[in-house]
């Protein structure tokens, strides 16, 4: 008899779930962050099985762009899933008669911006002149939501050389598909020490440590600027220059670094590939500057780029 009782109150307890069915229940709101809407996105379901979790990964509608809303209403998707799907179970609906679906994003602060050109410019001074570098932007850009997913961002300067850039493009790809790209226009300054005259110094003079000493100075202002005494110490100056006057490169004699008839190592270096030989200068050559070389094997010549003494690079 116990036994019976027992049965009967177990009955009782899973009748209105047989009777009623499966109750899903809708939320007001929701937020997703894909490209489409499941059902399990907006609703929850009675019970968990099998089947309740094949019905949550229904795709119900395509997601919003960023910024924008859509709402379902609860009557299109009883029809939609009793179309669609075929589904036979007996399904019981509760909830707001309408959700409202927003896209999640991410957002990209200007602080978060201005972060990803200083971090691009600390990442560069290997290849770049010894300096405190710092960009200001014009104007502060506006903040901005991008789709979520695996973010790269790329820092595009306005000049190759970076120094002198008034200008910085930034890709922001998302699962390496472009999301959005901005240019921030701005100052970016260089600061390093170079070397500035004491006092008023004649073309044709000797290059002393007394004339010279060394002042933090923009390099994005100058051209070529000596950020090293000991490069022009004892070497002749070609113009006349003011006290205060900033020390460019190109108003220094330099002797040749090699002599008209030397041999040189030539190298070239393309694709990721180095070839030397050996030639013969036909002329003489200072740092950096380009000279015709003959190629000893080959008997042609080419033009070279002084790079130390001894050693030309070949200019393709």
């Amino acid at each position: 008899m116990r036994s019976i009782q027992v049965l009967i109150s177990v009955l009782i307890f899973f009748l209105p779930l047989t009777a009623s069915g499966l109750e899903i229940t809708l939320h007001p709101m929701a937020e997703v962050s894909t490209d489409f809407v499941l059902l399990s996105d907006i609703a929850t379901f009675s019970e968990t099985s099998p089947f309740t979790k094949a019905l949550g990964s229904k795709r119900i509608s395509s997601t919003p762009q960023i910024g924008k809303k859509i709402t379902i209403q609860r009557s299109i998707l009883q029809k939609k899933l009793t179309r669609e799907f075929n589904i036979k179970t007996n399904l019981l609906w509760k909830g707001p008669a309408t959700t409202i679906i927003s896209r999640k994003g991410t957002q990209i602060t200007p602080d978060a911006m201005l972060i990803s050109i200083n971090n691009f410019l600390k990442n560069s001074q290997g290849s770049l002149p010894k300096a405190e570098y710092s960009f200001t932007p014009r104007e502060l850009p506006l903040p901005f939501e991008i789709r979520t997913g695996n973010l790269e961002i790329k820092v595009i300067p306005s000049d190759p050389d970076i120094i002198g850039s008034s200008r910085f493009t930034l890709l922001y790809l998302v699962n390496g598909k472009i999301a959005k790209n901005i240019s921030i226009r701005g100052k970016l300054v260089a600061m390093a020490p170079v070397a500035v005259l004491t006092r008023g110094v004649k073309r044709g003079s000797i290059l002393h440590p007394d004339m010279l000493k060394m002042e933090p100075r923009d390099l994005s202002t100058l051209r070529t600027p000596c950020t090293d005494l000991r490069r022009v110490l004892g070497k002749i100056l070609t113009k006349r220059l003011r006290n205060g006057s900033i020390l460019d490169l190109s108003m220094v004699e330099f002797p040749p670094v090699i002599h008209k008839g030397d041999l040189v190592k030539m190298i070239l270096k393309h694709n990721g590939l180095t070839l030397t030989a050996s030639g013969m200068s036909y002329m003489n050559g200072k740092q950096d500057q380009i000279i015709k070389v003959k190629n000893i094997r080959s008997n042609k010549s080419v033009f070279c780029k002084v790079s130390s003494p001894g050693i030309v690079e070949v200019q393709i």
